[in-house]
């Protein structure tokens, strides 16, 4: 009964480390953690003798997979490279039929100016999102380490380089001049909304469960801004 007992301490320190990240492990290794300890006290019980690192043992296992698991690294580009690329065909295409002939009375002398500072601003947003999500946040040491970055630009916007990619978009966009090329912005975000709802977004929900869906109902996914 002794070590029956020293076992059940052991599974419930273990458990402290189950129910506090519970939501990253597999259920392979749930199995395993329950099977191992219930082989334990069968055998105790059938033999009646007892290992005294026991407790130690079986804390140091499972701890250790935990860990194993909890650390493994995120996707490093994610939709990145896809998004990229279609903003960077769409914007072009924009720049280039915005300016021709057929088109050419989509672009206002009058509203030139103000067109222009509104490009430029969003270039210079982007930029900083950038360098907050690399520099201050250094979001590839998250990734590396498999963790849910929700501080600095993260606690703005869940997504801030691509949102930064579609800001650069927008702004070269708005400098192009040509109002009929202002939907493309649109198309843009209707894409990226749909490759996150569909990628990312499912992997995290299920590597941080509930933690995730917090995060995930407190901050936008693009806009940067405070939801109300």
């Amino acid at each position: 009964m002794h070590t029956y007992r020293r076992v059940r301490d052991a599974q419930n320190r273990t458990g402290v480390y189950l129910k506090g990240n519970g939501e990253t492990m597999s259920e392979e290794i749930k199995s395993s953690i329950s099977d191992r300890f219930k082989s334990v006290m069968e055998e105790d019980e059938k033999y009646g003798d007892y290992d005294d690192d026991l407790e130690q043992e079986l804390e140091d296992e499972f701890r250790h997979r935990v860990v194993k698991t909890e650390t493994t690294p995120l996707p490093v580009y994610g939709v990145g490279p896809v998004f990229g690329a279609i903003a960077f065909v769409a914007t072009v295409l924009g720049v280039v039929f915005g300016q021709s002939k057929a088109l050419k009375h989509g672009i206002s002398d009058f509203f030139r100016i103000p067109y222009l500072c509104v490009g430029v601003l969003l270039i210079i947003g982007a930029v900083f999102m950038w360098s907050k999500a690399y520099v201050d946040v250094n979001i590839s040491d998250y990734i590396r380490k498999g963790n849910l970055a929700t501080t600095g630009i993260y606690s703005l916007t869940r997504n801030p380089i691509y949102a930064a990619i579609l800001f650069i978009s927008t702004g070269v966009i708005f400098i192009s001049g040509n109002v009929f090329m202002y939907a493309i912005p649109i198309f843009l975000w209707g894409i990226l909304t749909v490759l996150l709802q569909n990628t990312e977004e499912v992997l995290l929900e299920q590597r941080f469960g509930k933690e995730y869906l917090n995060y995930k109902a407190r901050v936008n996914r693009i806009l940067p801004m405070k939801k109300a």
